[in-house]
């Protein structure tokens, strides 16, 4: 069987492009690249979040309000999307003091300080799911932006992002390095 010149270059660029676009990896994920997401118990969940925290604020200040967005952040870049945080964590967190409640991050930037109904003025934040990085050590994203109250003074324009690298250490997390992420 022969082939014309016109019948061969189109077999080579049909396969070229097949093979290109048949290869394709999927993109990089923005938190937590190339990581699994940690099997961990609720308890070293919340102590992961705790250091994550820690590594922001000084947790231990009473003054100190912080609201947790019931959704997680998405792998990808930005704040939409994301799954829910299971019930028993967000519960677990309040319970051992970690957050005072909820609140919604928007997932749009505004001009607008963000308004949460609480007992003070403080931070809400939204947690990635903890990343694997090896038995004892975890990546952790963090977007905190700053809320106002209800009829309360207005709150300043704040949002960041950040990554923790956490480490279990004599049976207590603790944030051993920090990344600054650009604004989500």
């Amino acid at each position: 069987m022969f082939f014309n010149t016109r019948s061969a270059r189109s077999i080579l660029l049909f396969g070229a492009l097949a093979l290109a676009t048949g290869c394709r990896e999927e993109p990089r994920a923005y938190r937590g690249p190339g990581l699994q997401v940690a099997a961990l118990s609720l308890n070293e969940r919340v102590g992961v979040y705790r250091a994550a925290l820690g590594g922001s604020f000084r947790i231990d200040d009473p003054s100190l309000s912080i609201l947790a967005d019931p959704l997680l952040l998405p792998r990808s870049a930005g704040l939409a999307g994301g799954d829910s945080m299971p019930a028993a964590l967000l519960t677990a967190l309040r319970d051992n003091g970690v957050v005072k409640g909820t609140c919604s991050i928007p997932v749009q930037k505004s001009r607008e300080a963000l308004v949460c109904t609480a007992d003070r003025a403080g931070y809400a934040v939204r947690f990635s799911d903890p990343f694997a990085l090896g038995r004892d050590s975890v990546q952790v994203n963090l977007v905190v932006e700053q809320y106002a109250i209800p009829y309360g003074p207005r709150a300043e324009r704040l949002r960041f992002e950040r990554a923790y690298h956490v480490a279990k250490r004599g049976g207590n997390w603790r944030a051993v390095r920090e990344a600054r992420l650009p604004q989500p």
